[in-house]
């Protein structure tokens, strides 16, 4: 008595199922991953200077320069991480090894693309312009 219960509410379930508009025999597709376009890495908090020289420090590109990486990468790396809540349930703060390779990623990012602030772009071993004193009116 028991099994023919079961069974009738399989069939029931069954028929449910084939009801539906969309069950077509086939799974449904999963939407592609979306990875984060250019446009929506932030700007760095601080623009780091031989930001490819930056290396990863945790996962299987540990140890890589972010240079050596593709742009794909850089970009997850540019991203902001879901936070790492305590038992209290407040967010840890982002420790500097993270921070460092955030921003260097970000900077990588908007160096190529040409959006870094003009005033935030620094040339490492540019001369400095001597200034004389003697020729300046005031």
């Amino acid at each position: 008595m028991t099994l023919d219960l079961i069974h009738a509410e399989l069939i029931r379930i069954r028929e449910a199922l084939e009801a539906r508009p969309f069950a077509s025999g086939a799974p449904a597709a999963k939407p592609a991953p979306s990875f984060p376009k250019s446009d929506e890495v932030p700007m760095p908090t601080e623009v780091i200077a031989n930001a490819g020289e930056v290396q990863v420090h945790f996962g299987k590109n540990k140890g890589v320069a972010l240079s050596s990486l593709s742009e794909r990468s850089v970009a997850w790396y540019a991203q902001e991480p879901e936070p790492r809540l305590g038992n209290n349930g407040k967010p840890f703060p982002p420790r500097p090894e993270d921070v460092l390779l955030r921003n260097a990623a970000r900077t990588i990012i908007h160096q190529k693309r040409g959006t870094l602030p003009s005033a935030a772009v620094t040339q490492p071993n540019a001369p400095v312009a001597a200034i004389d004193d003697g020729d300046v009116s005031f």
